[in-house]
């Protein structure tokens, strides 16, 4: 057994930072590797100018309405929201320039809404209007 003289200065340890830097640049793999990097679909809108000169935005299109109930409308149609897709499918092979107008009810959730466009770009709609 040994004893150290209290007179004596004993030598600084120093922690060694090989392992901690090790440590950090594992966290940061992990963390790269576990966040997913999604792409977000993107929809372009095309929202109506107010009043003013020139062709309204709205001429000539099918106008689908979101009730609050759930319910659709498609041309004053009632339409479920499964047969959405085929509808507009239909009305674009007689009229392939046809433009789509959504109009939800007021305090409709977004995901209905979305849920109702969604189908009509499955339909085969690419220009599509949001109003009030």
């Amino acid at each position: 057994m040994q004893f150290q003289k209290t007179g004596t200065r004993s030598k600084r340890r120093w922690l060694s930072l090989t392992s901690l830097i090790d440590v950090v640049f594992l966290l940061l793999i992990f963390f790269m590797l576990t966040t997913s990097f999604s792409q977000q679909r993107m929809m372009s809108l095309d929202i109506p100018a107010n009043k003013g000169k020139g062709q309204s935005a709205w001429q000539g299109g099918s106008l689908v309405r979101v009730h609050s109930n759930g319910e659709l409308d498609l041309n004053g149609k009632t339409v479920k929201l499964s047969e959405l897709s085929m509808k507009t499918n239909q009305h674009l092979l007689k009229r392939p320039d046809a433009r789509f107008i959504v109009r939800p009810d007021p305090g409709l959730r977004l995901q209905e809404v979305i849920a109702v466009m969604d189908q009509l770009r499955v339909g085969g709609a690419e220009m599509v209007s949001l109003i009030r």
